[in-house]
């Protein structure tokens, strides 16, 4: 993933023309947002006159081109009991995408929400915008329920995903970029959106799991509790190590590692004996894996059960009709196996959908090979 160096910076009622053409874009692409119809200049200026003390429009902007947006508001100012929350939302030109720019807005977006004494943010993302859905992902957010019908433009039905991020909870998890320093508005103002398996080696020790986004689950006497979450920049040696362990083929660096956390979502199986990590996207109602595996690799229903858990639950919870797992030729037998006993079965492009097709066309290369399952009985009709 290519990054731009763009500058952040909070907007003024003068950047109205270049906030609306980035918006509107949005809107014009169909699918990605609950905003509708097209926004005016008026509208616009309005709304960055009106935004208070402890909000912010943030700009991404390269030269004198605004390439993205991104806000952040108290979700709920009728009420204090709220007044920990806010609620954000991004946009970036199409063109622009997966280049930085969204993660360098939410850094600044992250400054400002600390110094606001925001503890929570929330997102609505459509369930159709799985780039949306990813990019948030990414960022840490995690997935918590689907609002049903949420959005209606021109008579046509869209669902919303509900997802939460804990500013205090993930301290360590922020992007790892340095944007301007954002100014702390002190009054409402304008803001300037098979080989015989191994003795395993201790692995390091991972970054204390946030109580929002981990479960614990059942002891098993083989492997002892085995905790999954959410991985974090902090447990970039422990990635690295689990591996190091299961490729023999070039594993990744711990900078690469770093790099790979930034372009999907990745999971973390802890237990006394063994961990595991999972690293996925949703692609046009599809759970793409192309990063599961588990050390050492007996230990594949135990610490891989609760991880495979876990992502199926989330990518049922963005309404994923299949799930494809990613498998490098060179893995040990143990991982095929495991995905066979649940469920699993050799998928070839031939037998896909044409929207399956597309996205397992991303992932598949000479060195994999792909195993499938159903996630929904039913298909979702629902243009995208």
């Amino acid at each position: 993933m290519t990054k731009m160096d763009v500058a952040i910076r909070q907007a003024t009622v003068s950047d109205a023309q270049g906030v609306l053409d980035v918006i509107n874009s949005i809107i014009d692409e169909g699918g990605l947002t609950s905003l509708y119809p097209a926004l005016t200049l008026e509208q616009e200026e309005a709304f960055i006159e009106g935004l208070g003390p402890r909000s912010a429009m943030l700009l991404a902007q390269v030269g004198n081109e605004i390439l993205g947006v991104q806000t952040i508001e108290p979700f709920a100012p009728y009420t204090q009991a709220m007044d920990h929350v806010a609620i954000m939302g991004t946009w970036v030109y199409r063109n622009f995408r997966r280049q930085g720019a969204g993660s360098q807005l939410f850094a600044a977006a992250l400054q400002f929400a600390r110094q606001q004494g925001f503890e929570k943010i929330i997102v609505y993302v459509r369930v159709g915008n799985a780039v949306g859905q990813a990019f948030y992902r990414r960022m840490g957010f995690i997935p918590k329920m689907m609002l049903e019908r949420q959005v209606k433009i021109e008579g046509s039905y869209d669902d919303e995903v509900w997802m939460e991020y804990f500013v205090t909870e993930s301290e360590t998890a922020a992007p790892a970029v340095k944007p301007e320093p954002v100014a702390v508005p002190t009054k409402p103002v304008a803001p300037a959106p098979t080989p015989e398996p191994r003795a395993a080696p201790p692995l390091p020790a991972p970054t204390p799991a946030p109580v929002a986004a981990s479960a614990t689950r059942a002891v098993d006497p083989t492997v002892g509790a085995v905790t999954v979450r959410r991985a974090k920049r902090g447990d970039v040696k422990t990635l690295a190590a689990i591996m190091r362990g299961t490729m023999s083929w070039s594993p990744p660096s711990e900078d690469e590692v770093l790099e790979m956390l930034f372009d999907k979502g990745y999971w973390l199986a802890m237990s006394r004996k063994g961990g595991g990590l999972t690293g996925w996207r949703a692609e046009n109602l599809i759970m793409c894996v192309d990063d599961f595996y588990v050390y050492p690799p007996q230990f594949y229903p135990q610490v891989g059960g609760p991880l495979l858990e876990t992502v199926e639950t989330e990518g049922r919870a963005l309404s994923c009709e299949v799930a494809i797992i990613f498998l490098d030729k060179r893995i040990a037998p143990e991982a095929v196996q495991f995905f066979e006993s649940q469920g699993y079965k050799p998928g070839e492009l031939e037998e896909f959908y044409p929207a399956w097709r597309e996205s397992a066309k991303e992932f598949l290369t000479d060195d994999n090979f792909m195993m499938v399952k159903m996630l929904r009985e039913r298909r979702v009709m629902r243009p995208l």
